[in-house]
């Protein structure tokens, strides 16, 4: 099975070259990998063209004017040409020999159409934090809770068929075009969780998106809610309890999801790996 990834890139020279080596070091060679740089300004273009380069039956750039994440994201989705489908950013990177644990994934049960798994948070050095330990896919909970409580951005593949079915980004959202998509292209869908960690999230102290924006945080409330309202509305409960009534629904959902979390150590896990982060950072 082929697997295509798609990075957007919007003047990350700094890191987009470890983004790049974490592909290109998985032990799964039936991959494409799109890059679309999004009108950067610094050098990413030289960066990637390296890579271009040395890898040119796998690495391929498509440059444009500067458009937003999600346009540049649906850019790279259009030109895909293999069965599995991901997308990671461009100062993340993916864990070593993962592509061949989700291929096997797929190839051991072909009634699945995605895969997910669970995220570490890095800091800028690239340095462990913490893992961002997932529970089991549920779908009514995503709905209710959205879907980037439930899955990590950079830690989902998909069969392209089921982007297909259910669509691609909506470029009119900035910040939560992965929570929307994802509402959409679970639906339906078999998802079915890896138990480890598929990529690592580099903890920046901004967004590139929130540095043109001085109402990034009405953004963000405004998309967040597009997501959970459409969500909301495709489960046969909203007849009954309208969305705007629906935080007697939100608050179990809450609990539940708290008293698994409990049940299966990820607050405590979390605590520790934090504690043992800071313990050495002060060393250093």
């Amino acid at each position: 099975m082929k697997i295509s990834v798609v990075t957007p890139n919007y003047n990350y020279a700094k890191f987009i070259g470890a983004t790049i080596e974490s592909v290109t070091a998985q032990s799964y060679s039936n991959y494409e990998y799109i890059i679309i740089d999004d009108g950067s300004t610094d050098n990413s273009v030289e960066v990637i063209n390296r890579y271009v380069k040395l890898f040119p039956d796998h690495i391929f750039l498509i440059q444009q004017e500067n458009r937003g994440q999600t346009t540049a994201i649906n850019v790279g989705m259009k030109q895909v040409t293999g069965d599995i489908v991901c997308w990671i950013n461009s100062d993340d990177t993916f864990c070593s020999a993962l592509f061949s644990k989700v291929a096997d994934k797929f190839k051991s049960n072909s009634d699945i159409d995605i895969v997910f798994g669970d995220m570490n948070i890095v800091d800028l050095n690239g340095k462990f934090i913490y893992r961002r330990r997932h529970l089991n896919f549920n779908y009514v909970t995503g709905c209710i809770l959205g879907f980037t409580t439930v899955l990590s951005s950079n830690a989902v593949f998909w069969k392209k068929e089921a982007m297909i079915i259910n669509g691609y980004f909506n470029e009119e959202l900035k910040c939560n075009m992965d929570g929307d998509f994802y509402s959409r292209l679970t639906r339906n869908m078999k998802v079915e969780k890896l138990k480890i960690a598929f990529a690592n999230f580099r903890k920046q102290p901004h967004s590139k998106a929130a540095e043109k924006n001085n109402n990034w945080d009405l953004i963000v409330k405004n998309e967040v809610s597009f997501e959970r309202i459409n969500a909301y509305q495709r489960l046969l409960i909203s007849k009954l309890i309208p969305y705007k009534y629906s935080a007697i629904i939100r608050w179990p959902f809450h609990f539940v999801r708290i008293m698994l979390r409990i049940i299966h150590l990820h607050f405590l896990k979390q605590r520790i790996e934090l504690t043992e982060y800071n313990r050495e950072r002060v060393i250093d």
